[in-house]
């Protein structure tokens, strides 16, 4: 394990408590915080974000806690630094007994321009459809609820105040220091809704000046409405957990994307389709993509997935020219701006198809995030064979509880994304650990380094991301999905490192590629960070397992009516076994 992973997937969370309120301080972030035992929020953080919407790193130089007169006070000084950017500020907790206070107090070192900096809260996905009243600055009260589907815009605005009820408890946001306003972050499968200033509605980028301060506090205030008793979960006990018999869905079709490394690779049976991206406005880049591309998928043994990148119509047909059709399984074609299929872009897409015969599936959508696919649901073309949008866990937050608490996420979208394209299929992807580009950019014109940087997470050949492959196929393995392209086949973001070597991702993705259709059968029982994804071939179950959690794992499971074998799984690891 590479020592920066190793400080991100197994440095513990501090455990603080006072009164009735208790929460984790995971690096600058105030989490997972109760309320007698009760959930309440998922988070406090302050964020900095430069231009371009790219979140600047906090590093937290120093933390300090006293407590006296019956409070506790706990001070953060923190540090911001990426792209040429630099910011500190002093994040301060203070509990007392029934309200948190955090404020926040920011300085610029240097100068630069910003779209975002403050204090942020994130509210837990299991807030959807829970009533709350929203206060504005001038005092009017509105009533709503967290919205159950994923709402494409911000559900609350001007919030100066939001009160909600919840285990027999009035809780109560006060925020100062700026309006505020929410958007639902499950949008790019954050499993949170966010509270954050300042309103989309003001104009940004901001040029912040060295010396610039901003003050800001959010209060949160509790008051019991019944007699609740505290929640206490005790030590649990070794479960059984048992797999049954029946269906409760199938392996889908998974593939890879083309990159760019000349790595050599290995035949990967029943690996669906390479997606390869192509530039129309450069069709001479776009033959030396599509080269490689189709030099890639033979040495799999897959078919391509084409996706044209346009900025007008005429960028699509010299494309089209250039593709070997008898082995494309798939085609779309996406704005390089707005990364929808346009109006224009898809006919003139539709008319080239009809033009040379092409008898594959013609793709509508978004080649970013849910988000876009959510907001423009006019890219969903009424005649289109699927649609198509892709993930990534780290729009937002590069930590690792975000990352793993986005595949519950992941599935919503899915579902999501199928009731939004009446039924049609879905192909979802790219799915990456970081994003590929930046779907917000305001700048974009980003240096080779700068991007590399961007896109390639370090985790991307440890243990921890087959885990987390695996989760997300569990995650997708839903009515609709046909089919889900993971990673690059090679290099630095790839299932095979620039060296050649095969990374843990590439070994379950190359045994489920290999049972595409199968059955995956239902779980009875559940353990908190465990997932079981059971395959059912002709032959034999065999269990595939991932410890999602930084402690190993000793699990008792049993096939239906049968065989059993107790589970051992090493910390963020991925494993499987025979059921029988």
């Amino acid at each position: 394990m590479l020592a920066e992973n190793e400080s991100r997937l197994l440095t513990p969370a501090q455990e603080l408590a006072h009164g009735p309120w208790r929460f984790q301080l995971r690096g600058d972030e105030l989490a997972e915080i109760e309320y007698r035992g009760r959930p309440v929020l998922r988070a406090i953080r302050a964020v900095v974000r430069d231009h371009d919407w790219r979140t600047l790193s906090p590093t937290v130089e120093s933390v300090t806690a006293s407590g006296e007169a019956g409070i506790l006070n706990v001070v953060l000084a923190i540090r911001f630094t990426g792209f040429g950017c630099e910011y500190t500020a002093e994040l301060a907790l203070q509990a007392s007994g029934n309200d948190l206070h955090v404020y926040f107090e920011g300085t610029a070192t240097q100068d630069f321009s910003s779209n975002r900096i403050g204090l942020v809260v994130l509210h837990g996905p299991d807030d959807a459809g829970r009533d709350v009243t929203i206060t504005s600055p001038e005092h009017a009260e509105t009533k709503g609820a967290f919205p159950p589907e994923i709402s494409p815009h911000q559900p609350f605005v001007d919030i100066a105040a939001m009160s909600w009820e919840r285990d027999g408890t009035a809780f109560r946001l006060d925020f100062s220091g700026d309006v505020f306003e929410t958007e639902d972050q499950r949008n790019w499968t954050d499993a949170s809704f966010k509270t954050y200033s300042t309103p989309l509605s003001r104009p940004f980028p901001v040029n912040i000046h060295a010396g610039h301060q901003i003050h800001q506090s959010v209060r949160l205030s509790a008051a019991p409405t019944a007699a609740v008793a505290t929640a206490f979960v005790g030590p649990s006990a070794t479960e059984v957990l048992t797999v049954r018999k029946d269906v409760r869905g199938s392996v889908p079709a998974l593939g890879t994307s083309a990159s760019q490394s000349a790595v050599k690779l290995p035949f990967l049976p029943g690996l669906e389709a390479l997606l390869v991206e192509l530039p129309g406005s450069d069709p001479a880049a776009a033959a030396g993509l599509l080269a490689h591309a189709s030099g890639q998928a033979a040495e799999l043994g897959s078919r391509l997935d084409v996706r044209i990148i346009a900025a007008t119509a005429a960028d699509i047909p010299p494309v089209m020219d250039l593709l070997p059709l008898g082995n494309v399984i798939r085609i779309g074609t996406f704005s390089s701006q707005g990364h929808v299929a346009e109006p224009e872009l898809w006919e003139q897409l539709r008319t080239e198809a009809k033009r040379l015969g092409f008898a594959g599936a013609l793709l509508s959508g978004a080649r970013s995030h849910f988000t876009e696919l959510n907001r423009r649901r006019d890219s969903i073309r009424a005649d289109a064979d699927a649609i198509t949008y892709s993930i990534t866990p780290q729009m937002h937050a590069t930590e690792v509880p975000h990352i793993v608490e986005s595949l519950l996420i992941q599935r919503q979208t899915a579902l999501n994304a199928h009731l939004l394209g009446s039924g049609k299929p879905l192909h979802v992807g790219p799915v990456t650990l970081r994003a590929r580009f930046n779907a917000v950019a305001t700048d974009g014109a980003y240096d080779p380094a700068t991007l590399e940087a961007m896109t390639t997470d370090p985790l991307q050949a440890e243990e921890f991301t087959a885990a987390w492959l695996l989760g997300s196929i569990h995650a997708l393995t839903v009515p609709g999905v046909e089919s889900i392209s993971y990673f690059e086949a090679s290099g630095p973001r790839g299932l095979i490192t620039a060296e050649g070597s095969l990374t843990p991702s590439f070994g379950i993705m190359a045994k489920l590629a290999a049972l595409r259709g199968a059955d995956v059968l239902h779980v009875d029982g559940a353990v908190p960070g465990l997932l079981l994804y059971p395959v059912a071939s002709r032959t034999a179950v065999l269990l595939f397992a991932a410890n999602l959690t930084a402690d190993a794992l000793k699990i008792a499971v049993k096939l239906e009516g049968g065989y059993a074998l107790i589970l051992d799984i090493p910390a963020w690891s991925a494993i499987t076994r025979p059921l029988s």
